[in-house]
């Protein structure tokens, strides 16, 4: 039988044009195969393998002398045919399914997830060592252990300081709406609350890749101590400065800062430090300017502070975590 014989028998088997006998051939062929692992294989090697195996069925083909050997020499080099066909044909299938388990191995890393509220702020130690602190309003998934992972991967909503354990290995990246960064072990600011119209990486130690996700690969940044990425949500831009100082991690350290913006904004930032929210009395009060540094002070020493700085102002706290500001500014 030749190599075209041997395509053609196998031909008319896939389209059901072959013979009885031919088919139980085939047939028994087949099921001896049903038990057995497939593995998909490299298609552009087809070719070099479909060849090997023809020259191998020659070479039987060959070395038989009667019509009943030469059927049985068929029949075991023909397993080796049948199976280059399922592979052939049904690679796609398997190569898919192994896609679909790839997926499924990933489905089944445990998540955990650490949720802070208004006014509230946590530390989470991750398995490999690193430590986060969540800022308020924040939210972090992560998987319970990086085990088996090619990157530890985490989820951030709103605000997060890391300090990641270095591992060369098996880099560490945190996804954040269109941004995702990437570090190997460093110390790093990622602010990405929603309501903000940017997202904020600032490094404090060693270096920091930063990706718009949106843009493609050709949108990336690496970022050094005390530089600032800067992604404006609006338009897609990513950017990057220098920063003069550590107030992006103030905080982190119990400081809450105003520098010069209006009580509206103030009214907001309190809201998220302290787990309140504030209601105006007169709406021209919210164009009222503030300039103060608080650490680690109440609320109510924040309120004295800003009423005795203010002419005119006062405020009311009540029942439900409600503050009222009233009166007016005057210079």
């Amino acid at each position: 039988m030749t190599e075209k014989e041997l395509q053609i028998l196998i031909e008319k088997y896939t389209a059901g044009n072959c013979s009885q006998k031919e088919k139980e051939l085939v047939d028994r062929v087949l099921a001896s195969y049903e038990n057995k692992e497939v593995t998909p294989f490299d298609v552009e090697k087809e070719k070099a393998i479909e060849k090997d195996i023809f020259s191998a069925i020659q070479g039987k083909i060959k070395a038989t002398d009667n019509k009943k050997s030469f059927s049985i020499g068929i029949r075991q080099v023909f397993k080796v045919a049948a199976s280059l066909v399922l592979l052939i044909g049904l690679g796609y299938m398997v190569v898919s399914k192994g896609q679909e388990y790839n997926k499924a191995k990933v489905a089944q890393v445990e998540m955990l997830a650490q949720q802070t509220d208004w006014g509230k702020r946590a530390t989470i130690n991750l398995s490999d060592g690193t430590k986060v602190t969540l800022n308020a309003g924040s939210k972090l998934n992560f998987p319970k252990s990086f085990k088996g992972q090619k990157l530890r991967e985490v989820y951030l909503e709103g605000e997060a300081f890391f300090e990641v354990a270095e591992n060369k290995e098996q880099p560490f990246v945190v996804h954040s709406n269109a941004i995702d960064t990437q570090v190997l072990g460093t110390s790093f600011n990622v602010n990405a609350y929603s309501f903000n119209e940017a997202i904020a990486v600032t490094v404090k130690t060693g270096k920091v890749k930063v990706f718009n996700t949106k843009a493609g690969t050709n949108n990336i940044l690496e970022l050094n101590p005390m530089e600032l990425a800067y992604f404006n949500k609006s338009a897609n831009t990513l950017s990057k400065s220098k920063v003069s100082n550590e107030n992006f991690l103030d905080w982190k350290n119990g400081i809450i800062r105003f520098n010069d913006i209006s009580f509206a904004e103030a009214a907001n930032m309190l809201s998220r430090w302290y787990g309140i929210t504030v209601h105006f009395k007169h709406q021209g009060l919210k164009n009222c300017h503030v300039t103060a540094r608080y650490e680690k002070a109440n609320l109510k020493v924040v309120l004295e502070s800003i009423k005795f700085a203010t002419k005119g102002f006062d405020y009311e706290i009540k029942e439900g975590n409600q503050v009222l500001f009233k009166g007016l500014c005057k210079e």
